[in-house]
C-alpha cells in the first residue's frame, strides 16, 4: 500500500534536507518511531540505520538502507523488518514563499501470511504517515 503526503515548511530546502536525510532524527518527528541510530555509512547511498518502530502496539525492529540520494532533492530509504517492509521516498523542492515543499511517499508491504490483512490496514498506514508528516511539519516550522 502506497501512502503519499505533502507538507510545506518555512525552512530552506538545504536545512530541511539536511535534517531529514540524517535519519537518526526520525524519532524526533515521527511518533511511531522510538529510536533510530546509524549503523554504518556517511549518510549517502549505502548508509544503514537501525530503527525501532511501533505498529499496532508492538515494537518492531527495522533496518533502513539509503538506496537513493540526490543532495537537497531526494532520499530513498528501504526499510526491512521481520514482518513488513517500507520503501520511503522523500522529495524536496522550493516553495513559492522561500520555504520547502516535502513530498513523502511510503510503500508499506506486510510479509508472509500477514499480506492478506494488508488491504484492511489502509487506514492504519495512512494514519501513521499523517502523524509522521505532521510531526515533521511541526519540527521544521519551530523557530524557523
Amino acid at each position: 500500500m502506497v501512502v503519499t503526503e505533502v507538507i510545506e515548511v518555512p525552512r530552506s530546502v538545504k536545512e530541511s534536507f539536511a535534517y531529514v536525510a540524517d535519519f537518526t532524527t526520525v524519532a524526533e518527528w515521527d511518533p511511531g518511531i522510538h529510536e533510530s541510530r546509524k549503523i554504518s555509512g556517511d549518510g549517502g547511498i549505502g548508509t544503514v540505520y537501525e530503527v525501532q518502530a511501533e505498529f499496532r502496539g508492538k515494537t518492531m525492529p527495522f533496518t533502513y538502507t539509503v538506496t537513493g540520494f540526490e543532495d537537497n532533492r531526494r532520499i530513498v530509504l528501504d526499510g526491512v523488518g521481520e514482518k513488513a517492509t517500507s520503501l520511503d521516498t522523500i522529495e524536496f523542492e522550493s516553495a513559492a514563499d522561500g520555504g520547502t515543499r516535502i513530498t513523502y511517499s511510503a510503500d508499506f508491504k506486510l510479509k508472509g501470511v500477514l499480506r492478506v490483512a494488508e488491504p484492511f490496514l489502509g487506514g492504519t498506514f495512512r494514519s501513521l504517515a499523517g502523524k509522521a508528516l505532521a510531526g515533521l511539519e511541526n519540527r521544521l516550522s519551530a523557530s524557523a
